[in-house]
């Protein structure tokens, strides 16, 4: 069989609804003071009626109420903190956003004086049809180019170097006249 419960219903009578009351806020008192021992935790518990001034607090009205002014106070300070955090993380995200726009601003910029390189060298485009703008970036992009043509000359001269020493090894090692 199962238990059936009692339907909770408005009591009228005012000393049975005073005896139920204080019967169910000891046993809340008694539950709020094992979950503040078993989890290390501070608890206060508020209790009024409407139209009443009687308020019924637990453990104290004193200590209840600091408790509740404590944590509105680390409220307060936490919320600036917090809004600060937000903050930073806002103008990091943009500055990564700026940082890949610039990012790319380059390599449009790169792209298009390429571009202008080959236009000009098939003689596609005459170089006073060029911008102010586009001439400097074409200055800087010749300077990375000649650049880029010298670092390879100075790697073919080292592989010419490092081919004519290995020549000149194997031929001093004795050849049977054998090619």
């Amino acid at each position: 069989m199962t238990k059936m419960g009692v339907r909770p219903s408005r009591i009228v009578d005012p000393r049975k609804k005073k005896v139920l009351l204080d019967k169910r806020l000891e046993s809340l008192y008694k539950k709020a003071k094992h979950l503040k021992i078993l989890c290390d935790i501070e608890i206060g518990m508020f209790f009024f009626t409407p139209g009443d001034q009687n308020i019924f607090a637990w453990p104290s009205l004193t200590q209840a109420t600091d408790w509740v002014k404590n944590y509105i106070a680390s409220f307060d300070k936490q919320r600036p903190i917090k809004m600060v955090k937000h903050e930073d993380f806002l103008q990091s995200v943009l500055n990564a956003k700026e940082g890949k726009i610039n990012q790319l601003e380059k390599l449009v910029e790169k792209k298009e004086m390429e571009y202008n390189f080959n236009q000009l060298i098939e003689a596609r485009k005459r170089f006073d049809e060029l911008e102010v703008r586009e001439i400097k970036a074409l200055i800087n992009l010749f300077a990375v180019k000649r650049a880029q043509l010298d670092e390879r000359a100075k790697q073919l001269n080292e592989n010419v170097e490092t081919e004519i020493d290995s020549n000149d090894y194997n031929d001093g090692k004795g050849n049977d006249g054998h090619l």
